[in-house]
């Protein structure tokens, strides 16, 4: 069977997630999908090409807020909803990917392999610490328009601090999906409760 891109980026993410950057090695890559070590170049030439591939297509590409979320009708409540789904959606898709090979992660959990990777990229990405700090600032400012729509066409109650609201939001997001990615995951239906709480604090 012919080995292709897409395989080598399959492997290679699930290494990545399993160990350190300075760990996983162009022939432990290569060996994963089949090839020799002079095969693999004729994709790659340098492991941090193929890192950066990798970050590029499972985390930025991934997590870009127009991958991520579907359209909604403007709203805070249905975005909150889809919200929600764009998440679970990407994490189903990470949590397939990072199982490609099980034997590879013994006892490992993909969410929390996925976390490891966020943190590589702010050491071996170039300028990753400002293209992560790119990505959730864009995140950050979709749930403020959102927000402050829903502040506009009075959905949400007028004194609201749009920012503060937006950074609410996405904090608890975080910070369950940190706690949680040490146990079986995310829990979708506990971050759902969540915002849901708060949204019943903010509305009219």
């Amino acid at each position: 069977m012919k080995t292709n891109r897409e395989e080598i980026l399959q492997n290679a993410l699930q290494l990545f997630m399993s160990k350190n950057y300075e760990g996983v090695s162009l022939q432990m890559i290569a060996h994963s999908v089949g090839l020799t070590k002079t095969g693999i170049f004729n994709y790659y030439s340098t492991k941090l090409d193929l890192f950066i591939a990798v970050a590029d297509r499972y985390l930025f590409h991934l997590q870009d807020p127009e991958n991520k979320f579907a359209p909604s009708d403007g709203s805070l409540r249905d975005f909150i909803d889809k919200y929600v789904e764009g998440v679970e959606r990407t994490m189903s898709e990470i949590v397939r990917l990072g199982n490609i090979q099980r034997e590879k992660m013994p006892g490992e959990l993909a969410n929390a392999g996925y976390f490891h990777l966020f943190q590589q990229v702010l050491f071996y990405y170039p300028d990753g610490k400002h293209k992560l700090h790119e990505w959730m600032e864009k995140e950050f400012r979709l749930w403020c328009d959102v927000i402050g729509r829903s502040v506009e066409h009075g959905e949400l109650r007028d004194e609201i601090d749009v920012q503060e609201t937006a950074a609410l939001f996405r904090q608890v997001f975080i910070g369950l999906s940190y706690q949680m990615s040490f146990s079986d995951g995310l829990d979708v239906g506990i971050l759902r409760k969540r915002f849901l709480y708060i949204y019943g604090l903010l509305k009219r």
